[in-house]
């Protein structure tokens, strides 16, 4: 059975350390389940933080290639992320929050 390749999407900016630990905790889960996982952090790692249209241009490019959004609990505060929400959302992207059991996502 195929497995949807993942990106993570949730707020970064102005976040205690931009939000690490929470995208880190979803990456993990799901990489333990078999999936690829698509992590702003590790595509914008070496990029200062205050690069945010940088970062976001390669968070998009690299969102393009996913097949399903999982949104973390704290999306909607962030800029970023609402952008990619928006994006997904034209683009036909599946988009899921968090709390979206596996089974589902590989149905």
């Amino acid at each position: 059975m195929h497995k949807p390749k993942l990106y993570i999407s949730g707020a970064i900016s102005g976040m205690p350390d931009l939000n690490r630990l929470k995208f880190a905790k979803a990456t993990k889960m799901f990489r333990d389940k078999g999936f690829i996982v698509v992590n702003p952090h590790e595509i914008c790692q070496g990029i200062s933080a205050d690069q945010w249209n940088m970062c976001m241009r390669l968070c998009i490019t690299s969102l393009m290639g996913c097949d399903v959004m999982i949104m973390l609990d704290d999306w909607q505060s962030s800029k970023g992320a609402t952008i990619e929400h928006q994006l997904a959302l034209n683009v036909g992207i599946k988009i899921y929050p968090i709390s979206t059991s596996l089974q589902e996502l590989e149905a």
